[in-house]
């Protein structure tokens, strides 16, 4: 089991255009109703979730990476294949329209996509290095997809547009992982982990995470 340095303090929300970075480090596969209620409850406040993961949600809506999250929506972009993984999030990130409205809260279920290539027959028969480097290049897409969320957020608060309209103090992001490293080693992961994910806040408790961002997200009124 990876252990990793846990930050779970409640902090008030961040300064406006700023985005704050949170893992969940799962210990099962059970976590599916906790990211649902919490999308769902996002969406009562008025906020856009955008929701990319490789399981089956029973939300509102999902689509092909083409569009996003609109406002007071929930949208959910299925990934069904980790090698076409990087290109969808660069599609996804490039399909936006400034009328959909950015999203405020991001959930990149990596948990999810690493379960689903361990379970293909196809992907068992590649190497584990392979596999590995898969895992590698869909971290640094997702990490690129939200750099390039955050610049927006940037570019609109310099061009006087109102990104905080629906009280969001900017974006949060989640990623979700499994505590335990396979199939890659635990130097593997504290490598991807520092690669990619340095610095983000790091729960195994999905309650402490939620309160988290009901805090910065003004879901507690």
């Amino acid at each position: 089991m990876i252990v990793c340095c846990i930050f779970q303090g409640m902090r008030p929300p961040r300064p406006s255009n700023f985005i704050t970075n949170h893992i969940y480090l799962s210990h099962n596969n059970d976590y599916d109703r906790n990211v649902e209620k919490l999308c769902e409850r996002a969406t009562l406040h008025n906020k856009r979730v955008m929701l990319i993961t490789s399981r089956k949600y029973p939300l509102p809506r999902e689509h092909d990476g083409r569009q996003t999250a609109s406002k007071g929506r929930i949208s959910v972009c299925r990934l069904i294949d980790i090698e076409a993984t990087p290109q969808q999030l660069l599609d996804l990130h490039d399909g936006y329209q400034p009328f959909h409205g950015l999203p405020d809260l991001i959930i990149f279920d990596l948990h999810s996509i690493i379960a689903e290539v361990l379970q293909r027959p196809v992907m068992q028969q590649c190497s584990t290095d392979k596999l590995v480097r898969h895992i590698a290049k869909c971290s640094a897409a997702f990490a690129n997809y939200r750099e390039l969320v955050c610049n927006e957020w940037l570019v609109a608060g310099d061009s006087g547009k109102s990104v905080t309209e629906n009280g969001s103090h900017g974006v949060d992001t989640i990623v979700v992982m499994s505590q335990e490293s396979y199939p890659m080693t635990p130097a593997q992961f504290k490598l991807l982990m520092g690669l990619y994910f340095w610095g983000n806040e790091c729960y195994t408790s999905f309650s402490k995470l939620s309160a988290q961002i009901s805090i910065s997200q003004g879901l507690t009124a």
